[in-house]
């Protein structure tokens, strides 16, 4: 199989691991404490941008080579379901503000994965 491929697939999953970890603990926080939306809406924001750049430094170490483009696809096929479910589920594809939370998620999976290509080459 194609490194990149590799590199994407494992991102990805990584991605979709995390997510349902991270969507559990907030869950407990939920109910649990008494969050007000404002502060699970910044929460949510923050654990989805830092799974986006671990699963892009996932997929990045896997490829060794061309870390944006990596992490580019990794992003753009998260982006991509996410808009597919909510199309699916509720029937619209962009909410008010989502487009560019879209491009901060675009953006944290380039970087991640930059990085996790420079990790893997200090590393070899």
């Amino acid at each position: 199989m194609n490194n990149r491929l590799r590199g994407i697939l494992y991102g990805i999953a990584s991605i979709l691991v995390l997510m349902f970890f991270c969507s559990l603990i907030i869950a407990m926080f939920v109910k649990f404490t008494d969050l007000s939306s404002t502060t699970l809406t910044w929460t949510t924001f923050i654990a989805s941008i830092l799974v986006l750049m671990i699963g892009g430094f996932i997929a990045g170490r896997k490829t060794f080579h061309k870390g944006w483009l990596t992490g580019l696809l990794t992003g753009a096929i998260y982006v991509f379901g996410v808009m597919f479910y909510q199309f699916l589920a509720y029937d619209y594809w962009l909410a008010d503000r989502q487009a560019t939370y879209f491009l901060i998620f675009l953006i944290a999976a380039i970087t991640g994965s930059m990085f996790g290509v420079n990790f893997s080459k200090n590393e070899s």
